[in-house]
C-alpha cells in the first residue's frame, strides 16, 4: 500500500512554536480521511538516521513526502542536523520511477532551489518556499492544504491556492495571493516567481488533480445505501427533539416494519419548504429521479445544494433580524464590518450568491448580537452553534467540507471553469463521505421543526359595534412541508402580523374552527423575512398555491430585482423579475397594492444594505 510520510524537525538552538501543533494537526487529518487508501508514516522528531531509514523501507510505495522544519537552499535540518536535499531527491527516485510519487511539501525556508532537482528527476509537483516563513504561517499553510487535499477532497491547484489564503492570514507579509497562476512549465530560476509559496510542476495535469493516493481495490461503494445515513440522522434529530409526528412513528417502528420512505415523508412534511424541497429532491421521491439516487454528479451536485439552500435560509433569518433591529431602533448605528457585510452581501450577482458562504456570515451577525445587551436571537437554538465550541468541531468542519462541495459542483454557464475542481473517478467515494457531512450538518438542526414559515396572503380587521374587541384575521398559507401548499389557514390574532410577507413564527395556535382551518390566539412572536423571501403568488388574486423565491441580485440600470425559485434556484429559466416601475392596468388593483408593498420593502432594504437612506419604522 503507498504511503505518505510526514516529517518535522525542531531546532534546540531556534525552536519553532507551531510546529508540534503542525504535527498533531497534519497527522489527525491523514488518519481521519485514510480509509484504508494509504500508510501514514510519521517522524514526529526527524532525524538523518530515522529519515534515512523511512525512505529507505518504503522503497518505490512512497506517495508524498512532507517536511516542516528548519531548512535552506540547499538543506533541511533534522533536529540540528543538516541533510543534504539532494540525497533527499534521490531516495525519493524510486517512487518517481514508479510512478508513485506525486507530491514533495518542503515547508521550510527558502526551499525553492531544490525544486529544480526533484522536477528533472521526473516528480510531478512540488510545494517550496523562496523566502524566510512565519512559523505560525506556515503551519497554517500546511494543516490548510492537507485539509483541502484530504477531507474536501480538491485538487492540487485549488487546494494549494485555498492553503496560500488561509496562511495570509496569519501574516502582514504578501506572499502571493494575487499571484497569476500559469499553465505553462512551471520551474524555479534563480528568482522564483513567487514571493514566499510555490507550486512547482512541468504540465498542468500533475496539479489539477488529487494527489492522495487510491487503493488498488477502491473502497466498495457497493455497500453505501445512498439516503439511507441521511434519512436516519434527520429522523433521530427530530425524535430527539420532541417532533410530534417523528416520536409518534419512531414509537410506531418498534412494532412494525416501517420501510425508507415513511420517514422520509415525514421528515419533509415537518421541516420548512425551501430545505424540504431540496431535501425532497435528493431522496428522489419524484417519478424519472432516479440518477440522483446513485452515487454519481448529479448526487453530490444535488448533496451541495440541499447544505447551500439551508445555509441560505439560516443566513437569510440572521439579515432579517439584524433589519429588524435596526427598524426597531433597538440599534442606532451599525459597525463598519457589519455595513460592509451587508453591501458585499447585496451586490453579490445570482452566480456569486450560488456559491457565497453564509456560515461567515450567520458566524459575523452573530458574533455583533453578542455585544447588544437584553438582544436574544430569533432562533434561540443558535446559542448552542458556536464555533469556538469543541462540541460543534464535528458540525463545523462539515460546513467546510460541503461548502467546497457546491463550489465544486455548481455550474456558471456564462464563465464555465477551464478545469474540474472535482476528479470524475473520486465522485463515487465523494458521494458517499458527503452524505455523511450532510447528515452531521443535520444532527445539530432538529430544531427547524419548531419555526413554521407562513406566507401572509391577506388580513382582514373583525370590528363589530357591539364589541370592544379587535379581531385580526390572517389567512395564511403555511410553508411547512416539501409541496407547494394550497390549503390556506386563517389566523384569528388579538395583534396583526405584517402583511403580504413571508414569515417565520414560534409558537403553536389553538385550533378553533376545524371545518373552516382557523386557528385563534393572541399574539405570534414572529420574523419577517421579506423581501428576502417572498411568495410571488402574493402578487396574484387568483393564485391558489404558494411561489417561494428567494433574493438573488440587483440589476441597477432597470432598477430590478432578481429572484430564484426556491425549488430549482440553480436553473435561470425559473427565475423572477421584480420591476419597481412596473405599471398595472385598472383592473389590477389588488395585485398593484401587493407588488407595491413587496416594492417598498426592497427600497427600504437596497437602502439598509447600501446605507443611503435612513431606515424608517
Amino acid at each position: 500500500m503507498k504511503t505518505i510520510i510526514i516529517a518535522f524537525a525542531n531546532s534546540a538552538k531556534e525552536p519553532l512554536k507551531s510546529i508540534t501543533e503542525e504535527d498533531a494537526q497534519i497527522y489527525r487529518i491523514l488518519v481521519e480521511n485514510k480509509r484504508d487508501h494509504y500508510n501514514i508514516h510519521r517522524e514526529s522528531y526527524a532525524t538523518i538516521d530515522n529519515i534515512n531509514s523511512a525512505l529507505g523501507a518504503y522503497g518505490n510505495e512512497i506517495s508524498i513526502f512532507h517536511y516542516a522544519g528548519h531548512a535552506s537552499q540547499t538543506s533541511l535540518l533534522f533536529n540540528d542536523q543538516e541533510a543534504n536535499g539532494l540525497g533527499i531527491a534521490y531516495q525519493l527516485k524510486p517512487s518517481i520511477a514508479a510512478g508513485n510519487l506525486k507530491l514533495v511539501i518542503l515547508n521550510g525556508c527558502s526551499t525553492a532551489l531544490q525544486v529544480t532537482k526533484l522536477l528533472e528527476l521526473g516528480a510531478p509537483a512540488v510545494i517550496a518556499t523562496s523566502a524566510s516563513i512565519d512559523d505560525t504561517c506556515a503551519a497554517v499553510f500546511s494543516q490548510s492544504l492537507f485539509t483541502g487535499l484530504c477531507q474536501k477532497r480538491m485538487t492540487l491547484r485549488n487546494a494549494f491556492n485555498d492553503a496560500l489564503a488561509a496562511a495570509q492570514t496569519a501574516t502582514k507579509a504578501a506572499i502571493g495571493v494575487d499571484e497569476q497562476v500559469n499553465r505553462d512549465i512551471h520551474i524555479p530560476d534563480a528568482k522564483p516567481r513567487e514571493p514566499f509559496w510555490g507550486l512547482f510542476y512541468k504540465t498542468a495535469d500533475a496539479v489539477d488533480y488529487n494527489p492522495l493516493p487510491i487503493a488498488e481495490q477502491p473502497t466498495d461503494t457497493s455497500a453505501y445505501e445512498p439516503n439511507l445515513q441521511l434519512t436516519q440522522s434527520i429522523f433521530t434529530a427530530l425524535v430527539t427533539d420532541g417532533n410530534a409526528p417523528a416520536v409518534q412513528l419512531d414509537e410506531r417502528k418498534k412494532q412494525e416494519i416501517i420501510e425508507d420512505n415513511v420517514f422520509q415523508k415525514t421528515i419533509l412534511d415537518v421541516l420548512p419548504h425551501p430545505i424540504a424541497i431540496q431535501l425532497k429532491t435528493l431522496f428522489a421521491a419524484e417519478y424519472g429521479a432516479e440518477t440522483i439516487k446513485r452515487p454519481g454528479s448529479k448526487r453530490l451536485e444535488q448533496i451541495g445544494r440541499v447544505f447551500h439552500i439551508t445555509t441560505e435560509f439560516m443566513g437569510i433569518i440572521m439579515i432579517s433580524q439584524l433589519w429588524e433591529l435596526k427598524i426597531t431602533r433597538q440599534v442606532d448605528t451599525l459597525p463598519d464590518h457589519i455595513h460592509k457585510l451587508m453591501e458585499d452581501y447585496f451586490n453579490l450577482s445570482v452566480h456569486e450568491r450560488a456559491v457565497y458562504n453564509y456560515s461567515t456570515l450567520i458566524k459575523a451577525i452573530r458574533q455583533y448580537i453578542d455585544t447588544l445587551p437584553k438582544v436574544n436571537y430569533f432562533v434561540t437554538e443558535l446559542e448552542s452553534l458556536r464555533e469556538e465550541d469543541e462540541k460543534n468541531k464535528a458540525f463545523r468542519e462539515a460546513c467546510d467540507y460541503l461548502s467546497y462541495i457546491r463550489t465544486a459542483t455548481y455550474h456558471d454557464l456564462t464563465q464555465p471553469r477551464e478545469t474540474a475542481m472535482i476528479q470524475e473517478a473520486q465522485i463515487p467515494e465523494l458521494c458517499r463521505s458527503a452524505e455523511e457531512r450532510l447528515s452531521t450538518f443535520f444532527e445539530k438542526l432538529g430544531f427547524l421543526h419548531r419555526y413554521t414559515l407562513t406566507s401572509i396572503q391577506n388580513i382582514r380587521i373583525n370590528k363589530y359595534r357591539h364589541d370592544t374587541l379587535t379581531e385580526f384575521d390572517h389567512q395564511v398559507v403555511k410553508l411547512m412541508n416539501s409541496n407547494a401548499s394550497h390549503e390556506v389557514n386563517y389566523y384569528l390574532l388579538a395583534k396583526h402580523l405584517d402583511n403580504s410577507g413571508v414569515i417565520l413564527t414560534k409558537q403553536s395556535l389553538t385550533v378553533f374552527n376545524v371545518e373552516r382551518r382557523q386557528y385563534k390566539g393572541d399574539a405570534l412572536d414572529f420574523l419577517n423575512l421579506s423581501p428576502l423571501v417572498v411568495d410571488i403568488n402574493a402578487f396574484e388574486s387568483r393564485a391558489d398555491r404558494s411561489n417561494l423565491v428567494f433574493y438573488g441580485q440587483y440589476r441597477e440600470p432597470d432598477n430590478v430585482f432578481i429572484f430564484r425559485n426556491v425549488s430549482k434556484p440553480d436553473d435561470e429559466i425559473n427565475r423572477e423579475e421584480v420591476n419597481i416601475n412596473r405599471k398595472f392596468g385598472r383592473t389590477e388593483q389588488q395585485e398593484q397594492s401587493r407588488y407595491e408593498a413587496v416594492c417598498k420593502q426592497l427600497t427600504a432594504f437596497r437602502a439598509f444594505a447600501l446605507q443611503t437612506a435612513p431606515v424608517q419604522p
